[in-house]
């Protein structure tokens, strides 16, 4: 076969972000749906230096454009630059960073008009290349000018906006504090790296350690979703590298989900709910075999022996999102249609930015009207408290 397998016409041959124009709507939706994006972005321009303390000013990550694209740089030094790798910054403007609505509040609110979208839940942009970075100087002042920034960006958007945030994770005693001020500052939900580096003390976080509980108590006692999102290790110095590292993030979270459920976080913190973000929701099938499949077939080396077997708790504290994922459409019966969510992923290359109506009808072709309305939206409110 010569050809594409991906089934909406309109994705074939997209044009880049900037040159995209919003898809309107060519139908009315049943009655009761409503679509709210559950995964989309904002770059965040030059938002840390007025922010951060005086003497700390000549650190603080700044954002400049120039050379036709964004540059972000931590005490003087770019960010994602590294030996024998180009970052051309033009490139991805002209991919997707220079979309007016990545920026503009108005230009968003236009293209969410035309597409149909109600509400989103906006993520950030750059912010996850300064995960990357793992050991980054002044965390705390960082994500917390990030958190007032987004705030200050969502509460332009007329009820429509909803932030995500960043709580300390690195220091277990600043935790529940961190995730008050998110809450404070109106965070409908959380974000905290997949590759979280170092804890205050320079070891190793892994979020099973039960030095993380602290951690994992405010943010179940918030009341606040989780979210792990792709995007921390994009690498593109060798040939091909850019194609895998994308394929590679999408492949799933099984070394998320499976610390948090196998460490017996779920059973120490069932109010815990977390959300695994951009990844597609057909890995979620395979990975619910393979983890009831090992934990019954090793039961005298799981520690913690669990309350309930894994696959449980998928069902009762999980949740997942895409934007096109017709193999996980067809899985839902394994997966659960009350556990994923749709999402436009605005202005992503791979958004569905340009055919978001097209997107819409995939899910309502796929399943029962019932199920598509939860998926394209009411269970993201429920979720994420977008009321």
């Amino acid at each position: 076969m010569d050809g594409t397998v991906l089934e909406i016409p309109e994705m074939v041959g997209i044009l880049l972000s900037p040159a995209r124009t919003a898809q309107a709507a060519t139908r009315a939706w049943p009655e009761g749906t409503v679509i709210v994006s559950a995964d989309s972005h904002m770059l965040e321009t030059d938002c840390w230096v007025d922010r951060f303390p005086e003497h700390l000013k000549h650190r603080a990550p700044r954002m400049e454009f120039r050379d036709g694209g964004y540059h972000i740089t931590v005490a003087g030094e770019e960010v994602g630059k590294r030996p024998g790798r180009t970052f051309d910054a033009a490139a991805l403007c002209m991919a997707l960073e220079c979309t007016p609505g990545f920026t503009s509040i108005e230009a968003r609110l236009a293209d969410l008009d035309t597409e149909g979208v109600e509400k989103e839940l906006v993520f950030p942009q750059r912010l996850f290349s300064l995960f990357i970075l793992g050991k980054l100087m002044d965390r705390a002042e960082t994500f917390s000018a990030y958190n007032e920034h987004i705030a200050e960006m969502c509460a332009k958007g007329r009820g429509r906006l909803y932030p995500v945030m960043v709580p300390n994770y690195w220091d277990p005693a600043e935790a529940k504090a961190s995730v008050e001020r998110c809450r404070q500052l109106g965070a409908h939900a959380l974000m905290i790296p997949i590759k979280p580096g170092n804890d205050v003390d320079g070891e190793p976080i892994y979020y099973n350690d039960a030095k993380m509980d602290k951690l994992w108590e405010a943010i179940a006692a918030s009341g606040i979703p989780l979210c792990f999102h792709i995007g921390e290790n994009f690498l593109t110095s060798a040939s091909g590298a850019a194609g895998s590292a994308v394929l590679v993030q999408m492949q799933g979270f099984r070394q998320i989900w499976g610390p948090l459920t196998f460490g017996g976080v779920f059973d120490r913190f069932p109010a815990l709910k977390v959300v695994f973000t951009e990844g597609g929701i057909s890995w979620v099938a395979s990975m619910l075999h393979d983890a009831d499949m090992i934990y019954n077939s090793f039961p005298t080396v799981m520690n913690p022996q669990l309350r309930h077997p894994p696959s449980w708790y998928w069902f009762n504290n999980c949740y997942a999102t895409f934007m096109t994922d017709p193999a996980g459409l067809e899985l839902l019966h394994r997966i659960g249609p009350d556990r994923v969510m749709w999402s436009s992923d605005y202005p992503h290359q791979e958004s569905t930015f340009g055919y978001t109506s097209s997107a819409i009808q995939a899910v309502f072709d796929a399943t029962s009207v019932g199920n598509a309305q939860k998926i394209l939206g009411k269970t993201a409110i429920e979720v994420f408290n977008l009321r």
